[in-house]
């Protein structure tokens, strides 16, 4: 929450006068405090009136997305939570609807599936799966 704070003015999007609404991409693992995690997180003044697009990465303990989704819609009833049960699909929904920044949090597991999609890295992307052939290419339009 403090580092939103810390990283929300320099997120596209930005005007203080008023301020782009943030999309989170969130995942977490189901062994951690998912419902202190959401509800630190949804506290902080940068989320407010934030999406939150729950997901899930392919790994043994994370937290299916539609439980996140109802973590989150419990400790912040007031945000419009959707769930793409894939990280490709929560990031792709969280760049097609969102018109302010949009931030990947919550699992370091979930920030190395998206990243690849987001960087096109030849030693983190493997060119011959259109699986994570990148999404955004910001520095190519």
């Amino acid at each position: 929450a403090a580092a939103l704070e810390d990283l929300r003015p320099g997120l596209s999007g930005w005007d203080a006068r008023r301020p782009a609404p943030v999309t989170l991409v969130t995942g977490a693992m189901g062994d951690k405090d998912v419902a202190g995690i959401a509800g630190s997180l949804a506290a902080s003044p940068a989320l407010a009136g934030a999406r939150v697009v729950c997901t899930s990465v392919p790994e043994s303990r994370a937290m299916p997305a539609p439980d996140l989704a109802a973590a989150w819609r419990s400790v912040a009833p007031g945000l419009d939570v959707t769930v793409r049960s894939e990280p490709r699909a929560a990031l792709e929904a969280a760049l097609a609807d969102g018109e302010g920044p949009v931030v990947v949090a919550g699992s370091l597991y979930l920030v190395g599936a998206v990243r690849p999609l987001l960087v096109d890295d030849p030693e983190i992307a493997d060119p011959d799966d259109p699986a994570v052939a990148p999404v955004v290419r910001p520095w190519a339009t």
